[in-house]
């Protein structure tokens, strides 16, 4: 079996090989896994990771308080969660409602800011979460006037049951959305887009955030 640190070096090696000219960061989905792991996993050369539960993830980030991590918040937001998400994250990737965003920007501490994902339905799926493709500039302009979190880039989760060759054409709508709402609002760099099954795949078609878990941890408990 091949160890943390040996997946890594897998990993690090296809995303090297599938990205052009854009820098590419590697989101480690530690959720159900334990400190000591994320630990292994920073060791070698990951500093940032995605938790999807806030109780899970806070006793882990109290233990590695001292390393240079880049705490991701990946999962389904509750409006009671946000004051400590805000008071315990670096990145939230799944904002798509405006009072979640106001009451993460509301409780962010004076000393930082919360760099913010949109989270997009780009199927239009009834069953997802996310914002509509058509109601995203709308969603952003309501977003202007919040102070303490910085919106810059997009993220969707797409159905893990679709082939490949369709999911190409879902990575291919995002990166047009993308392209055309950075002409109007320069700081969305960011696309996060690709997970154990299709991040080669997503780099190739613009992703500048994958977030991988089984590819680095192995099979959760």
């Amino acid at each position: 079996m091949e160890s943390i640190k040996e997946k890594i070096k897998i990993v690090q090696s296809k995303i090297d090989a599938s990205k052009t000219d854009k820098n590419v960061k590697l989101v480690a989905v530690s959720k159900k896994k334990s400190w000591q792991e994320i630990l292994e996993a920073y060791e070698n050369g990951i500093s940032d990771f995605g938790e999807n539960y806030l109780q899970e993830s806070l006793e882990k980030i109290s233990k590695l308080k001292d390393l240079k991590i880049n705490w991701h918040f990946i999962g389904n937001i509750q409006s009671n969660k946000c004051e400590e998400i805000a008071k315990n994250f670096d990145w939230v990737h799944t904002i798509d409602r405006l009072k979640i965003a106001k009451l993460i920007d509301k409780y962010c501490p004076e000393d930082k800011f919360i760099k913010c994902l949109i989270q997009i339905n780009i199927d239009n799926e009834e069953s997802k979460s996310g914002i509509k493709v058509e109601e995203v500039e709308n969603f952003l302009n309501e977003l202007s006037d919040l102070k303490k979190i910085k919106i810059c880039g997009l993220m969707i989760i797409p159905n893990p049951n679709v082939a490949l060759s369709d999911l190409q054409q879902t990575f291919k709508k995002i990166k047009m959305l993308a392209d055309r709402l950075i002409e109007n609002y320069e700081n969305l760099t960011e696309i996060s887009m690709g997970m154990s099954r299709d991040f080669e795949l997503a780099i190739k078609e613009g992703s500048t955030i994958v977030r991988l878990g089984e590819t680095i941890f192995g099979a959760r408990n």
